[in-house]
């Protein structure tokens, strides 16, 4: 074996002999051979720690990826929720159950109870006929099945408008839990029919109401000779077509036929004219009337028929003028 001691005593010695500018060559060698050992060391320590980062890195990805693992739950502790389960199913069915029963006897209850009977009816609306006579007329009855009468209403309420002709419409409806309501409208009246001394009220609708009255209304006309229902509609239509001025100006209303016309009305005026024109286009010549009586002299008859004629009372007419201040 050789001695390391003879070794580093021949190399120091082989140095000694090396001229200064081996010696300065020999040196930069070992210096230089010992930087790229030093370079060495570091990239191989930077290897290590790039891939102990790498390895690190991957191994938090791989923990983070990894799928929770699922906690285990005993049966012990599932029981409580298992029984609230069924309690909460045990209670709908018996709900269920409660309900089927319960509806059916309710039913039973209502139709056994005084509930179930009409208990009042009450009227409003009504201004010429009494409450009772148009309860008793609508055949509603007190004490009987309340929904098999609400059912039929409109069987009573028919009932209503052809026992009372000033009865426009009726409605019954519900005004408390077993109570009846009777809303009724009615026609108004808007004229007087003159018939055998008396005053029977005439309604929008052109239907004489069977009730007469000894004195006339003052805020009525009054329609006399009248025959028919149609007659009196058309006549109270166009006159309700009038200005207003010429309305309140109207007394009476004559039907006076002749051979060739049919139509024919005398107008009672309250400033004492009387105008002679046809029905059918009353509204429409009645319209000239105003002036024409302001151009007139004395008072007298304005004819209407086919055109405007104007002639004043004479000997032959006084009766008649006479007649029109008794009506007046």
């Amino acid at each position: 074996m050789s001695d390391p001691n003879s070794s580093k005593k021949k190399k120091s010695t082989n140095e000694e002999e090396l001229t200064p500018w081996q010696k300065e060559h020999l040196r930069y060698l070992r210096e230089r051979q010992d930087n790229e050992e030093k370079a060495s060391d570091d990239k191989a320590e930077k290897s290590l720690e790039s891939s102990e980062t790498k390895q690190a890195e991957n191994f938090s990805e791989e923990k983070i990826e990894e799928p929770p693992k699922k906690e285990r739950i005993s049966f012990a502790d599932r029981l409580p929720k298992l029984k609230s389960y069924r309690n909460k199913q045990l209670h709908k069915r018996l709900l269920t159950i409660i309900m089927i029963f319960a509806i059916p006897l309710l039913f039973v209850l209502y139709y056994i109870s005084p509930l179930n009977s009409l208990a009042e009816v009450d009227v409003s609306g009504n201004q010429n006929i009494a409450s009772q006579k148009i309860v008793a007329s609508s055949g509603l009855q007190v004490n009987q099945n309340l929904w098999r009468q609400y059912f039929d209403r409109d069987q009573f309420t028919r009932r209503l408008t052809k026992e009372f002709p000033r009865i426009k419409n009726a409605k019954i409806k519900f005004s408390a839990l077993n109570q009846f309501r009777i809303d009724v409208t009615e026609h108004k009246e808007v004229s007087l029919l003159a018939k055998d001394g008396k005053y029977f009220p005439v309604l929008e609708n052109g239907e004489v109401v069977q009730e007469p009255q000894e004195e006339a209304d003052k805020d009525k006309i009054i329609l006399e000779d009248f025959t028919n229902q149609n007659q009196i509609l058309t006549t109270i239509e166009n006159y309700r077509k009038l200005p207003q001025e010429i309305q309140s100006g109207v007394s009476q209303i004559n039907y006076t036929p002749s051979d060739n016309n049919d139509e024919l009305l005398t107008i009672f005026m309250n400033d004492g004219n009387r105008v002679i024109i046809n029905v059918s286009n009353m509204d429409q010549q009645m319209q000239y009337y105003p002036q024409v009586a302001k151009e007139m002299d004395d008072k007298g008859i304005i004819d209407m028929e086919v055109g405007i004629f104007v002639r004043p009372y004479d000997e032959n007419n006084t009766d008649d003028e006479e007649d029109q201040e008794d009506s007046e």
